[in-house]
Formats: structure tokens, C-alpha cells, sequence
């Protein structure tokens, strides 16, 4: 209790007490050894008096006590030195007074015929439900300021030729599950984009504005391209606006009408920068990237990846890529003043390998600050793996959470803890600190 009184009188302070008490002990031993005499007239002894006066104990005590004082006091009327620092994690820095928001970023929704099933099974009165399967992430999305999903395909008409592998058309019920989980956008722009042409990208796209959700990436008219998506995110009574861009590598070898090569976006990274800094003159504080890119079933980045993503940092337009389309978790790393999540893996899907990284995924939570100087910045990254059960009933599994709650009914605890630890390997295998959270 003593130190830790003396503790908040603060460093320089403890050193002036120690100087006094210093000086007293030193003043007292002197009167000791020469009563009566003033300690500003004494006579320095002869050799021989001191060594009658001294014993071998005093003389040690006399010689060390005048070095303390000198180092004491020299040490406390310097400035107290901080210790270099070799880095400070982006998760530590202080936002209490800051206003924030999140976003939340996941990876393919993607309609292998197994999940129909399911849906059918889940649902009632004939409706396909397929909510259930991904009720498990629910509450990070919805909790979400503004949460982004990835339908990678084509949506049908209801009851109407519905189709999986390899050319996939997926029942539009999957649309409600994606607006009662609480997302704010979604994009559909991946190598399934024209998988049932121009017709069936023009019938998503209405399905999506019928239930409210915000897309891009893809487009019915060249005015409808050329408008870059800013999306309105409000926090503490300001309103902050986000600017999304989208763009695949590949459309799996069906092309683009002749005269609608506006409709889906292809790679293009002056393209990509272009489209930014639309967005930003339309009013962008923070611009996201959703890249479909990289190499299937791989956990690092191709080099394609790599280059495009220094060249994107590099022009400092974009602040956020949200990569997908390698159905595997990649790592999350920051590139200059800009962060990238490679690839998040599958949201959900049914690849049908229980055991391997098929069936684990990936949610990020960005923290976004806004400076007291009004840039918005991400002052915390988090990451949520996730496990795609494979047996019925299919269900995506919040890792952190499930573990946590000792729930062990539709996974095996060595299993989720395997996909667990094998994600977070990887998100942070690049070196940067990314927390579990759930």
C-alpha cells in the first residue's frame, strides 16, 4: 500500500523523497561519527583518526552514500526516458472519445444443391427457409453498423430451373435469410456472374432492389454502371459515407454482350482506382474494394493478388478489399494505409469435405474511426472464424462463440477447435495482430 501511494506521486517525485532521505542518512552518520562538531566547519580527520573512527562497515557506508545521492539526483532532475518502441498493435489505440463504426465483411454465399435440401427441411408449408443454417452468425451481423455479404450467384425465379454446379441459378429464398441476418449490401459480381447470361444478372438485381438491399459491381443499364454505390452509415447522430466498388478476375468462360461490356466488372486496376475516386467525389469518406480473385482451396495469396493489392494501397484511394472466391480462409494483412482481407473463405456452402479448409470461413469486424481531424480510419480489426457442418442439419458455426458456450451438439470440440486454430493461423500468418473475437 506504501508503493502504491508513493507510485501515483509519479517518478520524478520518488526520486526528490529518495534524494532527502538520502541526504538526512548520510548527515545523521556524519554527526554519529563527529559529535559535537558542525557539519559545515568540521576539519577533515588525518588518515589515522579516520581509520580509529571507522570500522570496515562505516567506511563502506561513508563511500557509497555521497555516489548514491549524486546518481539519485541527476537521474530525478532529468526527464524520465520512455523505452523505443518497436510497434503498437492497431487493436490498442485508444477510441473511447472517437465516434466509430463497424463493418462487418463475410465470404461466398454459394447454393450447392445440399443447402436446398436443407432449406426444405427448415421450412414450412412447402417454403424453403434457409435463415437456420446461418442463424449461428446472426448476432455479428446484425450488430453490425454495416454488414457486407457476397452472393456469388445468379438468383431464379421461385420454383423456376433451379440449378448447382457448375453453372449454378439459386432459389431466391436465400434472399430472405440475407435480409433477416441484417446485411446492408450485397454484391454479385464473381466468376457465376453471367452464368445464366445478361437475363438472369438483370432478374438479381431486381430481386435484390425488391427486398432492399444495395448492390454493385453488376449493372441492367450504362447509367446504372456508371454510378458509383455510397452507402449511408449513421453512428451517433453523423451520418458517414461509404463508397463500394466490385470487380472479378473471371466470368468462367461465358463473355459479356458485345454492347453491354458495362455490366459486369472485370479486374481492371485503373478501372478500380477510377471508380474510387467517383465514389469520393460523390461524397466517400471510406472506400471498400470486393474483390472475386486468387487461386481455389489455397491459404495464401497468388501473386496476382499481391501486386494488385500494393497497387491499390498505392494509390491511396481505397481503404478496405474485401476478397472472396478461393472457398478458404487468406490472411489479413494492412499495406500501407490500406487493409485487406485476401479471402474469407465460404459463408456457406456444401463442398462436402467436413475434415479439410472447405468448410471453414471467415467473418472480419473493421472498427472505423473517424479522427478528430474527420478521416475515417480502421482502428481495430477482428476476426470470427467460422465451420460449415456438413451432416444434416447444415448449419455455419460461430467458432469463438460455439466453444465458448461448450456446445458441442453439431461439431466435435477437436474439430471446431482444429478449424479455429488453423484460421486464425493463417489470418495472421503475414504478421499482423488480429484477435479472435466472436
Amino acid at each position: 500500500m506504501i508503493w502504491i501511494s508513493l507510485n501515483n506521486l509519479g517518478y520524478p517525485r520518488i526520486i526528490l523523497l529518495f534524494c532527502l532521505f538520502l541526504r538526512v542518512v548520510y548527515s545523521v552518520f556524519r554527526i554519529h561519527l563527529y559529535p559535537g562538531s558542525q557539519l559545515s566547519n568540521i576539519k577533515q580527520p588525518t588518515r589515522a583518526n579516520r581509520q580509529l573512527k571507522l570500522n570496515s562497515y562505516q567506511r563502506i557506508i561513508l563511500l557509497i552514500l555521497p555516489s548514491l545521492f549524486l546518481a539519485a539526483c541527476s537521474q530525478g532532475a532529468a526527464s524520465p526516458q520512455k523505452p523505443n518502441s518497436t510497434g503498437t498493435s492497431i487493436n490498442s489505440v485508444d477510441t473511447s472519445s472517437l465516434t466509430t463504426f463497424t463493418v462487418v465483411t463475410t465470404g461466398d454465399i454459394l447454393l450447392h444443391e445440399r443447402l436446398w435440401n436443407q432449406a426444405k427441411r427448415d421450412g414450412k408449408n412447402g417454403d424453403w427457409d434457409f435463415y437456420p443454417q446461418l442463424a449461428g452468425i446472426a448476432s455479428v451481423t446484425e450488430s453490425a453498423d454495416l454488414a457486407l455479404c457476397h452472393l456469388e450467384t445468379p438468383i431464379a425465379n421461385k420454383n423456376e430451373n433451379y440449378s448447382g454446379y457448375p453453372v449454378f441459378n439459386s432459389p431466391p429464398e436465400i434472399l430472405t435469410a440475407v435480409k433477416s441476418l441484417g446485411f446492408d449490401m450485397c454484391d454479385q459480381i464473381s466468376n457465376h456472374s453471367l452464368d445464366k447470361g445478361f437475363t438472369g444478372l438483370t432478374r438479381t438485381l431486381e430481386k435484390l432492389d425488391e427486398i432492399g438491399i444495395p448492390h454493385t459491381g453488376t449493372a441492367r443499364t450504362p447509367a446504372e454502371a456508371a454510378t458509383p454505390l455510397v452507402v449511408e452509415v449513421q453512428k451517433n447522430e453523423k451520418i458517414f459515407k461509404v463508397g463500394i466498388i466490385a470487380y472479378t478476375y473471371s466470368f468462367n468462360g461465358f463473355t459479356r454482350d458485345s454492347d453491354k461490356l458495362w455490366s459486369a466488372n472485370l479486374i481492371d486496376p485503373a478501372a478500380m482506382i477510377a471508380e474510387a475516386k467517383a465514389a469520393r467525389a460523390a461524397g466517400a469518406q471510406f472506400v471498400i474494394a470486393k474483390i472475386h480473385w486468387g487461386e481455389e482451396y489455397t491459404n495464401q495469396p497468388s501473386e496476382f493478388q499481391i501486386d494488385l493489392a500494393n497497387e491499390l494501397a498505392a494509390s491511396g484511394e481505397i481503404d478496405l478489399i474485401d476478397g472472396a472466391h478461393s472457398h478458404s480462409v487468406q490472411p489479413v494483412t494492412k499495406i500501407k494505409n490500406m487493409w485487406v482481407a485476401y479471402s474469407h473463405g465460404n459463408l456457406i456452402a456444401a463442398h462436402r469435405e467436413p475434415t479439410t479448409i472447405k468448410s471453414e470461413g471467415l467473418i472480419v469486424r473493421w472498427t472505423v474511426t473517424e479522427s478528430n481531424e474527420g478521416k475515417l480510419e480502421i482502428s481495430k480489426v477482428e476476426q470470427i472464424p467460422i465451420l460449415i457442418t456438413d451432416d444434416f442439419p447444415v448449419r455455419v458455426l460461430n467458432l469463438p462463440k460455439t466453444l465458448n458456450e461448450s456446445d458441442f451438439t453439431l461439431a466435435s470440440k477437436n474439430r471446431m477447435e482444429q478449424a479455429l486454430n488453423r484460421s486464425s493461423k493463417v489470418v495472421t500468418s503475414l504478421g499482423d495482430v488480429v484477435p479472435v473475437s466472436n
